[in-house]
Order: C-alpha cells, then structure tokens, then sequence
C-alpha cells in the first residue's frame, strides 16, 4: 500500500509539470515553422509527439468537439494539453481527499468533482465568449453600414472591423479576412464564422450578404434594418435577465449549500461523514445529487424559455 500511493504521487506530480509545461511553455506550432525554415529534417520531437497525439485525439468526434469548444472559449490550449491538466489535477484531488478523509472514497469523491468541473468551466467560458459576440454584432453592423456608405467594400469593411472592434469580435473577423485573402470566397469564409459562433443572427447576417451579392440591392441599408432588430431584441433579453437575476441566483445558492455543507464538515469531522459513504447510506448523496442536478436543469430550462 505505502508503494502504491508512492507511486500515485509521483505520477501526479510529473502530471501536473507535464501540463504546466505544455502550457506555459514555447510555441510549438512557432518552433516548427523555424525549425522548417532552416533544416527541415531537424524538428522538435516533443512539438511532434504532442502534435500526433493532439491529432489522434481530434479525430474523434468527443475529441474534435472539445478542440472547437476550445477554440469557441478562446482558451488558447490543445485537446491534449487540456486533458493533461484535467488529469493532473484529478490525480493531485484524489491525493488530497485521501489525505483529509483517510478513506480512498473521500479521494474518489474529489477527484470526481474536479473531473467535471474543467468541463463546466469550459462550457461557461464558452457561453461568455459566445454571448460578448452577440452582444458586440449590433456594433459590428453599425460599422459595417457606416463603411460600406462611405464607399468601401465589403474586404475593406470587415479589415476595418477587425481593426476597431474590441475581443472577441476582432479575432474572429480578422480570421475572417485572412481566410478571404488565402482565396476563400466572402460567403464561405462569413459562413465558417457562423458555424464557429452559433449565432442565429450571424446567420441572418450572412444570408442577407449573400442574397445582396445574388440579386443586388442596398446592402447597407438591409444591415441597419437587421441591426436595428438585433439590437431591440437584446435590450428585451437584458431587461428579462435583469428580471430572473436573483431566481437564478437563489436556485445556485441552494445547489451549491449541499456541497459546501458536505465539505465543511469533512474538514471538520472526517469520520462522522464518511458514514455517508457507507452502505446504505451512500444511496443518500447519490438521490441528493441526483435532485441537485434535476434542481438546476429544470430552473435553467424555465429560465432559458423565458429569456427566448
């Protein structure tokens, strides 16, 4: 036993170095590209291996699902370098609740919790990302039209809001240009960026783009029409937010009062909790988590339905 959780640590540790380093450390995509430059047959096996492995991982459909959550989130991290923190701080979690419970189901229990927790983190960033985005289009159109009738193009109009729009409006049409500039046709490369944000109104946006560049027309004057909607349409979504604030934020309160609760006191008494973790009384945390979780869905779907 004394091996085995020696064994643990060490893995544990070399994890989270690995993940800090594939993090924090150069750029591998940056030291290719020097390394081609001057000698092609000489490349970094670490930036290679990661990159297989990334690769591997993206294949899949989970695997590229979470590579475009993260590139949605704007976390600058791969597939590979995500998991590998997420196993570190499994492993570095079920170390610790070892260690305060004296119970390997106390370790179990963390290291659980800190399996979904980068997941929600990520989902959550995402949201926030996606929602700026949407928040900022009324803007976006708003420059748009100002440029397009003061006689520039559509290029010149998007370089311009590439230029002059805060994050993440900028990456994404910046992205946008330079896909335009390699060859891609305008309609596609606005279509690639509705597929990357999710956004229904980007894709109202894009099709009105696209019909304009068809049958031709004002365009300018249809953007500041779809702006115009756009724009009232959040405000109304802002003031029922406003509205349903402090529900949502008593139905969090109540979720989390269980964990918090749970984890006070197994700092505080460790063996009075871990008869929970006992049969039959383990049935009690699994239907309690089962109500949280119902709890929270069915409040964030009433929410979700009235905010739509």
């Amino acid at each position: 036993m004394p091996l085995f959780i020696g064994l643990i640590v060490i893995i544990s540790i070399l994890a989270i170095f690995a993940g800090i380093y594939l993090t924090l450390g150069p750029d591998g995509l940056m030291e290719d590209r020097l390394v081609t430059h001057h000698d092609p047959a000489d490349k970094s096996s670490r930036n290679a291996l990661k990159h297989r492995v990334n690769a591997q991982i993206t294949k899949g459909r989970w695997g590229a699902g979470l590579n475009v959550a993260l590139f949605q989130a704007g976390v600058k991290l791969t597939a590979v370098e995500f998991l590998s923190i997420n196993g570190a701080l499994i492993t570095f979690l079920f170390l610790v609740g070892w260690m305060i419970g004296r119970n390997v189901l106390s370790g179990v229990g963390l290291a659980l919790i800190m399996a979904f927790a980068p997941s929600i983190w990520l989902k959550r960033k995402k949201e926030q990302r996606l929602a700026k985005f949407q928040e900022q289009l009324p803007d976006v159109l708003n420059l748009l039209v100002g440029s397009l009738r003061s006689g520039y193009g559509m290029m010149q109009s998007l370089r311009l809001v590439a230029q002059e729009m805060p994050s993440p409006s900028r990456e994404e049409y910046e992205r946008v240009t330079q896909e335009i500039a390699f060859g891609i046709p305008s309609t596609k490369a606005l279509g690639n960026l509705v597929e990357r944000m999710e956004s229904s109104d980007l894709e109202m946006v894009v099709a009105a783009i696209q019909v304009q560049n068809e049958v031709g027309g004002n365009l300018g004057d249809i953007l500041a029409q779809i702006a115009a909607t756009i724009r009232e349409r959040i405000e109304i979504q802002g003031q029922i937010r406003s509205i349903t604030g402090m529900q949502r934020g008593t139905g969090y309160m109540l979720a989390a009062m269980p964990v918090i609760l749970g984890v006070i006191l197994m700092l505080i008494n460790p063996t009075y909790m871990m008869r929970l973790f006992a049969f039959p009384w383990f049935l009690i945390l699994v239907f309690a988590g089962i109500s949280i979780v119902m709890g929270l869905f069915m409040m964030n779907r009433m929410v979700n339905s009235i905010e739509v």
